[in-house]
């Protein structure tokens, strides 16, 4: 591969050392002669080409066999029905429409669908749980061969009542290859077995929690950007909230804060209850002895007392009436942050000058920020026919998204239509590597905990306590979680 930098290095050398010849060699005006700066050239030009190694595109269906075919089967992948036009996840496109993500899923298809002899259909599904589940104790292996979930949702149901397959007894399927998720593969393994993953194929946008702000609002606040302070490890909640302070500005002069102010960060109960998990505090994992909860702590007691000071901060917005009116304050441009959790497709639009960040360390002696994520989820039905077949197809999905979508997605849809600066692209890079998942968020036999609703409690009730609350439920909580792991380690 050519390599410019190393031209230039190379002719730089061979002119410095051409210099010195000229002093202290005779060649007597004998052009055709080599001299030494020609041989020192040559030689360290093979001695580059030695070392340098050449950029090579990874083998991306390796894991398939050769001459692997299915004779026109037809691969049936379930999602929710997204013909709202937000969170698609491009399944199946029908056909190229010039729009960058449609156009590389459809690429990824044709090239599969030649690769395999098979074909690839979405079937979009308002109540596609339902229907999954339906066709599996209807005993129908062939309706669906995998199910993409939508985000978020209880799924431990699923395990149950014996309705998913184990991906570790999956044929023809690397979960430790790049395009599986490491961290949903480690939060998602039950005593060895494994029901749900999370692949570039049904996730191909990776999204995650994140915080936008306002650049140009900070800037006429004669505020730093506070990239740096990504960049270094120093961006903690207590910086972030040194930002907001004094933000706050009755802009409609009618003497209450509403819809129509100036804050220095909006929120609702959802996103507040993230700065737990992004400070790296995961409420459940699961060991071979059973499932273990981190709810309460001294360190989670104070992230929890932060969160419940919003309530009272006049430059905070804090939406405690459900959904998203936080959205329209900083889309007008009156606030400095929002957490966001939404499709990226909705800030395309936005007229402001627009940044981006992780959520912030509890403090600086967090060791790395945490990137908490819940999309992508999937699973196959227990009763599938072909498990080398099934396993075959979603690797050759998986891998050919990562060729073709998640490039396609990073370079030409978030960086050139969302993020407008260099340092919100290598921090969203970032957090793209650092995507963690959490079981707890979608498979919650409690229904105390996951999709936001243990920390939500403390936003809510500015009197709750994690330590007291903990107490009033783990009873019911061990119950069923003891009830699942149990079931797990039968089937």
């Amino acid at each position: 591969m050519f390599n410019k930098k190393r031209l230039v290095s190379l002719i730089l050398l061979a002119l410095l050392l051409g210099s010195c010849s000229s002093a202290t060699d005779d060649t007597s005006g004998d052009t055709s002669a080599p001299t030494s700066a020609d041989t020192a050239a040559e030689v360290t030009e093979e001695a580059a080409e030695e070392t340098v190694p050449e950029e090579t595109e990874p083998d991306w269906y390796a894991n398939i066999p050769e001459g692997t075919t299915f004779d026109g089967y037809t691969f049936s992948a379930l999602s929710y029905d997204y013909s709202n036009g937000n969170w698609s996840i491009y399944l199946a496109p029908a056909e190229m429409i010039g729009e960058v993500l449609n156009d590389a899923a459809y690429q990824r298809n044709t090239e599969v669908e030649e690769l395999l002899g098979i074909e690839i259909e979405e079937i979009l599904d308002g109540n596609s749980e339902t229907s999954f589940k339906n066709s599996i104790m209807a005993g129908d292996g062939e309706t669906y061969d995998l199910i993409a979930f939508w985000s978020p949702g209880d799924r431990a149901s699923f395990i149950t009542s014996n309705l998913v397959y184990d991906w570790k007894s999956l044929p023809n399927t690397d979960l430790t290859a790049a395009w599986y998720n490491q961290t949903a593969n480690d939060a998602y393994e039950f005593v060895g077995k494994q029901y749900f993953a999370v692949s570039d194929y049904t996730f191909p946008v990776h999204q995650h929690f994140r915080i936008l702000f306002n650049k140009d609002l900070m800037k006429d606040l004669n505020l730093e950007l506070p990239y740096e302070s990504v960049h270094n490890g120093t961006w903690t909640f207590d910086k972030m909230m040194d930002y907001t302070s004094g933000v706050y500005s009755d802009l409609d002069g009618n003497g209450q804060a509403d819809l129509n102010d100036r804050y220095g960060i909006v929120l609702n109960a959802a996103f507040t209850s993230i700065f737990p998990i992004n400070s790296g505090e995961l409420p459940v994992t699961c060991t071979d002895e059973g499932f273990q909860f981190n709810l309460y702590s001294d360190r989670i007691i104070s992230i929890v007392e932060r969160m419940q000071a919003f309530r009272t901060n006049q430059d905070v917005y804090l939406n405690l009436a459900g959904g998203n009116t936080q959205y329209e304050i900083f889309q007008a441009g009156n606030a400095i942050f929002e957490p966001y959790g939404s499709d990226p497709k909705l800030l395309r639009d936005i007229e402001f000058d627009l940044g981006y960040l992780p959520y912030p360390k509890f403090d600086e002696n967090q060791e790395d920020y945490v990137v908490w994520s819940s999309g992508g989820m999937m699973a196959l039905p227990v009763t599938l026919t072909n498990a080398e077949r099934t396993g075959a197809i979603i690797e050759a999905l998986s891998a050919g998204s990562s060729k073709y979508v998640k490039d396609a997605f990073v370079e030409q849809y978030i960086e050139g239509k969302v993020l407008r600066d260099e340092d919100s692209q290598i921090i969203y890079r970032m957090m793209r590597d650092k995507a963690t998942y959490d079981l707890s968020y979608n498979i919650d036999p409690s229904g105390k905990i996951g999709e936001y609703k243990w920390y939500s409690t403390f936003v809510n009730d500015a009197a709750a306590n994690p330590a007291s609350y903990w107490e009033s439920q783990q009873k019911a909580i061990n119950k069923t979680y003891n009830n699942l792991f149990e079931k797990i380690k039968g089937n």
